[in-house]
């Protein structure tokens, strides 16, 4: 799988416009249409927003499956190449990488983007928006990165 397959311009314009909506966070919530343009839903989780945000920073080139574990199963079958996430985090070179925590017996599993040093994401507590990539890293988690541009 080439690694051009993220359009900057689209990525960044649905994840301002996304941030705009007012979306909270909610585990297992998911928008009504992942082709819409605006989905409808006042929650979603981390997995269904990662559905919308790639299918429309792709152009419609990739439709991930629901669910974070089933996200990177598709990411590792499509070949996209993996990357260290302590790289990533300092590349400011602006790739774009999806990355995931495996879910545990106590904890969920998460998915994000991650650009220059920032995330792209539906997370408990805000819903969309970003934070600094390094807020992850103290989870003790093992995180899976995968370059996407």
């Amino acid at each position: 799988m080439a690694e051009k397959l993220i359009h900057l311009y689209n990525l960044n314009n649905r994840f301002y416009l996304s941030t705009l909506w007012g979306v909270k966070y909610r585990f297992g919530a998911k928008f009504e249409s992942v082709a819409a343009e605006h989905p409808l839903g006042r929650y979603v989780d981390c997995s269904g927003y990662m559905r919308w945000l790639v299918l429309h920073g792709s152009n419609g080139e990739l439709l991930l499956p629901d669910g974070s574990v089933n996200q990177h199963s598709e990411i590792l079958k499509q070949g996209f190449p993996i990357r260290d996430y302590k790289a990533a985090l300092v590349n400011r070179t602006g790739a774009v990488y999806i990355c995931f925590l495996r879910p545990t017996s106590r904890l969920a599993g998460h998915v994000w983007l991650l650009r220059n040093g920032t995330t792209m994401e539906s997370h408990w507590g805000k819903g969309i928006n970003s934070r600094g990539g390094k807020v992850l890293s103290y989870l003790g988690r093992q995180v899976y990165c995968y370059r996407l541009s």
